[in-house]
């Protein structure tokens, strides 16, 4: 009779018979699911656990419309979190968010003692919730995203190419594109045009990670290049997990834009990779350690990868091709793509405080010596000098605590609870990934006198002194086993950098005159600050940081 009855029933009357079903299960998944998330809130904010005021139906989807509506539209949503952090998380530093279906449960941390238990005392592992992002960046599992003993054999062959004693070898890399950098800015010098400081940089950094990885110049400054300007349209591309845009989330054309990047990249990579196993197999055994690529295929081969005949194999595994092409393309993205951003700020910091910048110069004079001309060279004979400018560190620390790049992000366990070393509170991580915000915790008053000031003398003072910053609250680069690999080389980029170009020019932020060329309504300042930090890739300044640049007398 049922059949009959679809058979020769009105159109919308068998519609209707399958949709309603449907459409009741699906409501009943929804339920479901907005049961199992919001249950653990209820019962956190039962215990007293500090948050934001909750909804059972809705979590704290409210909160967050009032915050975002005092933010420029197309600022980090990270802010959001800094903004938060200060009106909830102002007793214990830390507070609980759910934001479901948007957002996985959060446990808020702007406190370095709660950031040393997550990342150091118990090494939580890195959640799930972080590959779809870097999928699309490095192609797989990574560095940033692998756990356990994947994790830690990879990172052993990695860490030879990233310790101090070899990357200072590598000053000449670094130097050589520094003096392409030169020469882009002095051409916007003698145009006197306005342009994007921000993109010229990216892609000097670019230059430096590919040559001190591959000890092959990529020339992307000048020229195009095909895993540059891959990896640079993949980062454009590119979709936050928790992006609401319909339009942009579910583009059909960023899947196959994405796969197309992908494949140049491992294209390269793998003739690269080709190239250098021949030179590691030569008799050239300085070839064999000039690069960081160079350096990983020795020590593969060291441990003994022989051919099926037992004798050595005459090219690479492609199981280790496609695993070192992942590891790799996630060093370009990360190797370019913050330092970029740092260097930026630097600038911007010191435009707006012309007294640190005079001290600057003053150092470099002392320390470099007066001749611009005669920089490079000394810098690639005698790199150490770079650690003999203690100010220019002091001010590249505090750009990147005003301006971090990035944050972190650690999954929760159910052994594992955060403790108050004042009161002793616990607080549960069970099911929340932990969020070190970097911005609202290298900007809180409990921990940093004067915190939205650009002070480098804090660095430069001895404990006792209040500026002093406390113990774990600079993370920058993190903490830890999980420390940032690379952070050594961001720094010595940012110092040569720093040294070859803040005594050539002055380099000027010019937003008012972007604004009059570009003018939109809506908010275009966050916490007064108009160099605000926008997601692209990484955190990096609003509108790509228009300035102009000139030649010192």
């Amino acid at each position: 009779m049922v059949f009959s009855f679809l058979d020769h029933g009105p159109a919308w009357l068998v519609v209707l018979f399958y949709a309603v079903p449907l459409w009741l299960c699906f409501t009943a998944y929804v339920i479901y699911k907005g049961y199992k998330a919001r249950m653990p809130f209820y019962r956190l904010r039962e215990a007293g656990m500090p948050m934001p005021p909750w909804n059972p139906i809705l979590g704290h989807l409210l909160v967050m419309p009032e915050i975002l509506k005092t933010m420029p539209k197309d600022s980090q949503q990270t802010d959001a979190f800094v903004i938060l952090s200060r009106k909830f998380g102002k007793t214990d530093s830390l507070f609980y968010l759910d934001l479901w279906p948007f957002c996985d449960p959060f446990l808020i941390v702007s406190s370095p003692s709660h950031a040393i238990q997550a990342c150091q005392e118990h090494d939580l592992i890195k959640p799930g919730s972080l590959k779809p992002f870097f999928q699309p960046l490095a192609g797989g599992d990574n560095l940033f995203t692998m756990n356990g003993p994947t994790w830690k054999s990879s990172r052993a062959l990695f860490s030879p190419g990233f310790n101090d004693r070899y990357l200072r070898n590598q000053t000449h890399h670094i130097v050589e594109e520094a003096l392409v950098y030169l020469e882009v800015l002095r051409s916007h010098a003698r145009k006197q045009d306005m342009f994007s400081l921000d993109e010229a940089t990216l892609w000097y950094t670019m230059d430096i990670i590919g040559a001190v990885t591959f000890n092959s110049r990529l020339h992307s400054q000048t020229q195009h290049n095909e895993l540059a300007t891959a990896m640079r349209s993949q980062i454009s591309w590119q979709c936050l997990n928790d992006e609401l845009n319909p339009f942009i989330r579910w583009n059909p054309i960023r899947p196959i834009m994405q796969w197309y990047n992908g494949h140049r990249m491992n294209n390269y990579i793998s003739k690269e990779l080709d190239q250098r196993f021949k030179e590691w197999a030569s008799d050239d055994k300085a070839a064999s350690t000039r690069s960081i690529m160079n350096l990983t295929i020795a020590d593969y081969m060291r441990e003994g990868k022989p051919s099926k005949s037992g004798e050595t194999a005459d090219r690479l595994d492609n199981s280790f091709k496609s695993w070192a092409a992942t590891q790799i393309r996630l060093f370009l993205f990360a190797g370019h793509d913050s330092t970029s951003s740092s260097i930026c700020y630097c600038y911007y910091l010191l435009q707006h405080n012309p007294g640190a910048m005079q001290k600057l110069r003053d150092e470099h004079d002392a320390v470099l010596g007066e001749n611009l001309t005669d920089t490079p060279k000394l810098l690639c004979d005698q790199p150490d000098l770079l650690n003999k400018l203690p100010y220019t560190e002091a001010v590249i620390k505090e750009a990147m605590r005003l301006f971090p790049a990035a944050s972190g992000m650690r999954g929760g366990r159910p052994d594992v609870s955060l403790r108050d070393n004042d009161s002793g509170q616990l607080y549960p991580t069970d099911t929340m990934n932990i969020w070190i915000v970097h911005g609202a915790l290298q900007r809180n008053p409990k921990y940093w006198p004067r915190p939205n000031e650009f002070l480098p003398e804090r660095w430069l003072v001895n404990s006792s002194d209040p500026l002093h910053p406390v113990k774990g609250a600079w993370r920058p680069f993190e903490h830890g086993p999980r420390n940032c690999l690379g952070q050594t080389l961001a720094m010595l980029d940012i110092k040569v950098t720093l040294a070859l170009t803040v005594r050539e020019f002055d380099i000027k932020e010019v937003y008012d005159e972007w604004d009059k060329i570009n003018p939109s309504d809506g908010i275009k300042r966050l916490e007064g600050e108009r160099a605000y930090q926008i997601m692209n890739g990484g955190s990096h300044p609003a509108d790509g940081y228009p300035c102009r640049v000139t030649l010192r007398k």
